[in-house]
């Protein structure tokens, strides 16, 4: 580090010369570490304390971003924001405070900007956050801010978007998924999460519905949603890392309207194949070969895929592509014909291979209530009736 670093001879080293070796060793450590990370040093304890707020991030970023996270419920961790910036690890050492002290200064301070604030009922009936400071998702963390809105009902959540919470109870839910849609529309590349949320016995779990639920399809859109962009994150830096092709991640929709989400897998590079229900192989010269479920690919003993060290979801490494005989190991969801038809194509003419990573981004209009631009690919010819 260099000597005139901004802060070193500030209020948090006045008592460096007092610390035992392994206190001194610690606190040099982690200032180094900020240093190497270009990350400045932190406000003294007694300031930052009044600066502390709780955010509510996926999972998948609070990995990425290299910040402290902690995981909350679902695919969701909660990081600290200090004076509106995620705090780093090495802030705690510094400070020479523990975790649960800092979590809770963060909750009270979130507590003490709730106070006077309220909900506003939409015409749906349903409500929104209205405290316009940005703030409103990490509410959630603050049940009694919004768990007796509909006392006596089953409460159902969304944070579509970091100054969105939108709260329900079950009858309302068609309304609810109307909100999210139009929140997500409006949020472009800001989305938190598509899920609806529960909040039961005291915990919030991800809305579990039951046949025949009219909204159990749209919940499983809005879960895959979630799962598709934690996927495309992750597929921009793997492709920076240049150690393979991330198969894009689209989905697909069946007569019945169940959707299911299906990775484009080119012959060529070594491919990053994700968790998914159906793979799509692609030959490289463009020619779709047909969609066969995921599960069934252990099945292949000459291809074993490798774990890929990346944050996020996880991806298996392949870099051999499964043979006509081997694919025929495998259990075939579509034929090559459907699948063509999947990616736009003509059942006799095959699409150029770089067309591929477009496929997940078209979309049909359909009767589902999730809005247009969340829903999936058609899957072969639909009845008359859109069924």
């Amino acid at each position: 580090m260099p000597a005139d670093l901004p802060g070193l001879d500030g209020e948090l080293f006045k008592g460096f010369h007092s610390m035992n070796a392994d206190e001194r060793e610690n606190l040099a450590d982690a200032t180094a570490s900020l240093h190497k990370k270009g990350i400045g040093l932190p406000k003294p304890w007694h300031d930052a304390l009044y600066e502390l707020t709780p955010q509510i991030v996926p999972t998948w970023k609070g990995e990425r971003d290299g910040f402290y996270y902690h995981p909350c419920f679902d695919s969701l961790c909660v990081r600290i924001l200090c004076d509106g910036n995620p705090v780093p690890d090495e802030y705690f050492t510094i400070w020479d405070v523990d975790l649960d002290d800092v979590m809770t200064a963060a909750t009270d301070h979130l507590e003490s900007l709730s106070k006077d604030k309220h909900f506003v009922r939409l015409p749906s009936g349903i409500y929104v956050s209205d405290y316009g400071d940005g703030l409103d998702s990490s509410r959630v963390l603050l049940p009694h801010c919004w768990n007796r809105l509909f006392h006596g009902q089953n409460t159902f959540l969304a944070i579509p978007r970091p100054g969105t919470l939108l709260v329900a109870p079950q009858v309302l839910l068609p309304q609810l998924v109307e909100a999210i849609g139009a929140a997500l529309k409006d949020a472009g590349a800001d989305i938190l999460a598509a899920t609806m949320y529960q909040w039961v016995d005291d915990k919030i779990m991800p809305a579990s519905l039951q046949e025949p639920h009219p909204m159990i399809q749209p919940q499983r859109e809005f879960r895959q949603l979630d799962v598709m962009a934690a996927y495309g994150a992750q597929a921009a830096h793997l492709a920076e890392m240049g150690i393979g092709d991330p198969c894009p991640l689209g989905m697909v929709r069946t007569q019945q309207g169940r959707t299911l989400t299906v990775a484009t897998w080119v012959q060529g590079k070594t491919a990053l194949v994700p968790d998914c229900d159906l793979i799509g192989f692609v030959s490289s010269n463009g020619k779709p070969l047909g969609l066969y479920w995921r599960r069934t690919l252990p099945r292949l003993q000459r291809i074993k895929g490798g774990g890929v060290e990346v944050w996020g979801p996880r991806r298996l490494a392949f870099h051999d592509f499964p043979t006509a005989e081997e694919l025929d190991q495998l259990e075939c969801f579509a034929p090559h014909d459907v699948h063509a038809q999947v990616l736009g194509q003509g059942s006799d003419r095959p699409a150029p291979a770089q067309q591929q990573s477009s496929a997940a981004s078209a979309s049909v209009q359909s009767s589902s209530p999730v809005p247009a631009h969340l829903r999936g690919l058609s899957l072969g010819v639909q009845d008359n009736d859109g069924g």
